[in-house]
């Protein structure tokens, strides 16, 4: 105000909003074998509604949007545990396993129209976090220059024909996958011998597409002078002369055809299996403690994250639940040795 800064209300006012409504069903089982199997069996299915979500308005009305109860999600799966004592004796082995496979849908959003969530799009009949941009169709091992998909649809919406381009704009914007997982869990295994106690534990995910942003920086075909370009993976190689059968367009300083921009170039396999605990302990016989006037005693060492599997390329494929993976720091592996005495 008066060639000052000044302030302006981004959203309407809505005194109409109501709590979001969760209506969940569950069938359960519980099944214990010989005294040495425990399974259980959780089928559920939860249905999110009146969710809270910004809609767009005319640019007339002076506002971006307004929050509403609009919309509804449905997630059904099924969750399995299972504890299992696999030898019983002067050495034991117990075993816990767990998975969980989950499927989520948007049933209903306002009047049907899809929401533009970054690189995501929320539409109807589709997965909450689907991935919605131009498909990456490779390389034209002829001159080594980008390829999209283009697709051509009729009025009702389905694809007519579909063809690759090297022009970014004529690409489709189109579902490319989503950043939910397949399914994910953990299994245990603990050993036991005369004090002597050794634990593992791994957990995995497994079927969800991790979009790697800084990729955009650091891959880039020379788009960037100013950024150091990533090692290429071995199974990776770029274009260097015609009929060249290449996952990497040519170099070329500035960038080529603008192959470093958003698509499914960059997104990445998120599965892995990861190692994420060890530890080995050995706890002091009784007659041992009780000379020295203590309970117990326990001598240990542990390590953390030690061995991670996946063909993501960046540092950890363990990201957040949006599915995006940038610059971030790296999970670190932890080493320790300690001493837990009982009084």
């Amino acid at each position: 105000y008066a060639g000052e800064p000044a302030s302006q209300p981004e959203r309407i006012q809505n005194p109409n909003l109501t709590w979001e409504v969760a209506r969940m069903t569950n069938l359960g089982v519980d099944v214990s074998l010989y005294d040495r199997v425990d399974l259980t069996v959780d089928v559920y299915q939860k249905d999110n509604e009146d969710l809270l979500q910004n809609v767009r308005l005319p640019g007339t009305t002076g506002f971006n949007s307004v929050t509403r109860n609009i919309g509804s999600v449905r997630n059904q799966g099924i969750e399995i545990g299972i504890s299992s004592q696999n030898i019983q004796s002067a050495f034991s082995w117990s075993t816990d396993f767990n998975i969980s496979f989950n499927r989520n849908e948007v049933l209903s959003l306002n009047d049907g129209e899809d929401i533009t969530n970054g690189l995501q799009r929320i539409m109807v009949g589709n997965d909450l976090r689907t991935w919605y941009m131009r498909e990456w169709a490779g390389v034209d091992p002829e001159n080594g220059n980008p390829l999209w998909v283009k697709q051509t649809k009729d009025a009702d919406g389905n694809v007519v024909t579909e063809e690759t381009t090297s022009n970014y704009n004529e690409a489709t914007l189109q579902d490319v996958g989503s950043a939910s997982p397949d399914f994910n869990g953990g299994l245990r295994n603990v050993f036991s011998y005369k004090g002597w106690r050794l634990n593992t534990f791994l957990n995995f995910v497994y079927g969800n597409k991790i979009y790697h942003s800084a990729r955009e920086l650091f891959d880039s075909d020379g788009a960037y002078a100013t950024y150091n370009q990533m090692v290429l993976k071995d199974e990776w190689n770029r274009w260097q002369e015609p009929g060249d059968n290449a996952t990497h367009p040519k170099p070329i300083y500035g960038g080529n055809k603008q192959s470093n921009k958003p698509s499914s170039r960059y997104l990445e396999d998120g599965s892995y299996i990861r190692l994420q605990n060890v530890t080995l302990s050995y706890s002091l016989p009784a007659p041992w403690t009780d000379s020295i006037g203590i309970r117990s005693a326990r001598v240990f060492v542990s390590g953390d994250n030690l061995v991670t599997l996946t063909d993501f390329s960046g540092m950890d494929p363990e990201v957040g639940i949006g599915g995006y993976a940038s610059t971030k720091y790296p999970i670190s592996k932890k080493y320790l040795m300690g001493i837990e005495i009982g009084f």
